[in-house]
């Protein structure tokens, strides 16, 4: 699926040394900043030239500002909904035989005792594959998980505000997400 958002790029020519042939100089400022890390607003600021410049230069090259911090985490979060799904379908087993578990010691005979055991023990089985061996590794993995999207989402916030200036869950903000999503469904 990210193939389909980000368009293909080809590799910049090379000398044999590894620097890239015919930058201007602005464009190899441009490519340096990123490869430093800087959001596109900081470099327009350091270099003076626009904001689009420094998109239009850094995407030429295979460089697109915060694409990938953002399917970072929507990839994260998405990760965290399937792991909440499975607990709660293993809760719902559990539930259903404890249901089987009481129906068992009232069945009348020895063929419908048979069936309502083999369905407990479907569900039991099917339970052990979704929560795993041990449920405290798998508790202790998704904490460890979500304290490492916190701080994801915390860098992403970070770089946002630093980049526009403005409180992330200011109107501002949702404003230009706003339009970045529209220029981006554009394109």
């Amino acid at each position: 699926m990210a193939a389909e958002l980000i368009p293909f790029q080809p590799e910049p020519e090379k000398e044999p040394g590894g620097q890239l042939v015919d930058l201007t100089y602005e464009e190899s400022q441009i490519l340096e900043f990123c490869r430093e890390g800087k959001g596109r607003n900081e470099i327009a600021n350091l270099t003076g030239l626009s904001t689009w410049k420094v998109s239009t230069v850094a995407a030429k090259h295979g460089h697109y500002f915060g694409r990938a911090a953002w399917l970072e985490v929507a990839n994260a979060t998405r990760a965290a909904q399937l792991r909440e799904r499975k607990q709660r379908l293993a809760l719902q087993l559990l539930d259903n035989a404890e249901l089987y578990a009481d129906a068992l010691s009232g069945v009348g005979t020895p063929k419908d005792g048979q069936l309502v055991a083999k369905a407990l023990r479907d569900i039991l089985e099917s339970h052990e594959l979704l929560t795993g061996v041990d449920q405290g590794e798998e508790v202790q993995g998704t904490k460890d998980f979500l304290v490492e999207l916190r701080e994801q989402l915390g860098r992403v916030r970070d770089g946002f505000e630093a980049q526009y200036g403005v409180p992330f869950d200011s109107p501002e903000a949702a404003e230009i997400i706003k339009q970045e999503a529209k220029q981006d469904d554009e394109s």
